[in-house]
């Protein structure tokens, strides 16, 4: 009997060995945090993972079942983006394997799920508000738990714990998961519907990055779009575009209006899809070299280490 996987990673290792370099067996990235300044040379195993993040206990199932199930599906796609850039063509069953790929990218990350717990948090103290207005409320609701409510917790003392503060409400991994399933086949269907174009590039005067988001979609002139709303337009939105780079060397953009051809990536393109890949990202970048070619504010190119204090002012 297999041993049990626990490690898991939201962003398949194989995915991420086309931003890389490999060192005899091992595959290495540069690891660079927006956040903190930090850049760092690290082992493709070691980011995008987190332990037991797509465990499931079911009855009759091993927990790692889905993982290993997964797993095969992102084998095949990464296979599918190597014959995509090899070829220089995204159709027929490669293209189905990636966009598979990609819709699973777009539902399924730590961040995500920290934002549907926040969401589930925020409701659930807004009930709690409710039925701490009043004593009488209160006891209705601890009376419909019947023989389940075996609290010795008086009104007041349970009001008090509330208004504190002091808690989290948490959502358990089965639910996110259950959820995430939930839209993928929404999201598959949009962005198989949408037309791709494929950008190639051969390195020599720059590389594509990719981030811990590495499915982006944007508002395609963001500044008709009112500031609180730039960062969360819908998949089935058509003003929008589709990043997703498919390794260093290659770049599908995804519109409804137009695409279905590959092009040679200018330098001021790369420039471009990396400076929106790292704007767009929750935090983390990761690239073949140190230095990466991007835009500053002003929208001139450069192509060095600088974009982590570019990206953020604070960073000695």
């Amino acid at each position: 009997m297999g041993s049990e996987a626990r490690h898991h990673h939201y962003v398949p290792q194989g995915y991420l060995r086309g931003f890389g370099h490999k060192k005899g067996k091992n595959w290495f990235v540069f690891a660079n945090d927006l956040g903190t300044g930090r850049s760092y040379e690290a082992n493709t195993r070691n980011v995008c993972g987190e332990r037991d993040f797509m465990r499931f206990e079911s009855k009759g199932h091993a927990p790692d079942v889905l993982e290993k199930e997964l797993s095969k599906l992102e084998g095949a796609a990464c296979q599918a983006i190597r014959s995509v850039v090899q070829t220089a063509k995204f159709e027929s069953e490669d293209k189905v394997l990636i966009v598979n790929l990609m819709a699973l990218l777009a539902v399924r990350s730590p961040e995500r799920r920290e934002s549907m717990r926040q969401s589930h948090e925020t409701v659930a103290k807004r009930l709690l508000d409710l039925i701490f207005a009043d004593k009488e409320r209160w006891d209705t609701e601890t009376d419909k738990l019947g023989d389940a409510n075996s609290s010795k917790v008086s009104y007041e003392q349970a009001k008090e714990f509330h208004e504190r503060a002091e808690y989290t409400i948490e959502v358990n991994r089965e639910r996110h998961i259950l959820n995430e399933f939930g839209v993928f086949d929404t999201v598959l269907q949009l962005l198989g519907q949408r037309q791709w174009t494929l950008y190639t590039t051969s390195g020599e005067y720059g590389e594509f990055v990719t981030t811990n988001r590495p499915v982006v979609i944007a508002y395609k002139e963001p500044e008709k779009v009112p500031p609180f709303m730039r960062h969360s337009p819908g998949f089935g939105l058509t003003e929008t575009e589709v990043y997703f780079p498919l390794t260093k060397h290659a770049f599908l953009i995804g519109r409804w209006d137009r695409g279905g051809q590959t092009e040679v990536a200018t330098q001021s393109f790369i420039a471009a899809a990396n400076t929106h890949m790292m704007a767009y990202s929750y935090g983390q970048v990761y690239s073949a070299e140190r230095e990466i070619l991007h835009c500053d504010e002003s929208t001139n190119m450069h192509w060095d280490a600088e974009f982590l204090r570019r990206f953020n002012p604070t960073v000695a």
